[in-house]
């Protein structure tokens, strides 16, 4: 399990949930992870949602993937992690037969999809774990606004095991 000290958002950006918060798969074998967040302002003051699966906080050859809802794209950061690029891959949401991938994950367009509603933003992604990616993982989430001023830091959301 993950266990961490209560946060509280210095902003309006919330990480409500990411599921499932714990399981194993073999690498190879598909999964399904839903993120969901939340904005006072509405989700049209999204500005960048990060998902990181690492034993800590380091985007190094780990899967480390930045959602912009305001063009719908996924980037998946390369092997070298460093968020402001240069990127892997990236690809359009809802409706993209694409795959983008590095070399510790595959992330299908088919299955994958974002959902803006008021003030809460759902992403899911079908994300594949290659096998240099074994081991046990934490899934970390984060958000924050256009403006940059407003951000839930990365939240510890679960587990994961890479077999």
């Amino acid at each position: 399990g993950v266990w961490e000290v209560p946060f509280t958002p210095s902003g309006t950006i919330t990480a409500v949930s990411l599921t499932p918060a714990r399981g194993e798969a073999a690498s190879g074998t598909a999964q399904t992870f839903t993120a969901t967040l939340t904005d006072t302002h509405g989700v049209s003051d999204f500005g960048v949602v990060n998902l990181l699966v690492n034993n800590f906080i380091d985007g190094r050859n780990a899967r480390y993937l930045a959602y912009v809802p305001l063009t719908n794209l996924l980037l998946l950061v390369d092997d070298g992690g460093d968020a402001g690029g240069p990127f892997a891959c990236s690809m359009v949401l809802n409706g993209s037969a694409a795959t983008i991938q590095n070399s510790q994950c595959s992330v299908s367009g088919v299955g994958s999809a974002a959902a803006k509603s008021g003030n809460t933003l759902t992403l899911v992604l079908d994300i594949t774990f290659k096998p240099p990616f074994a081991g046990n993982r934490i899934l970390w989430l984060a958000g924050r606004d256009l403006a940059s001023g407003n951000n839930t830091d990365w939240q510890a959301m679960g587990t994961w095991t890479v077999q």
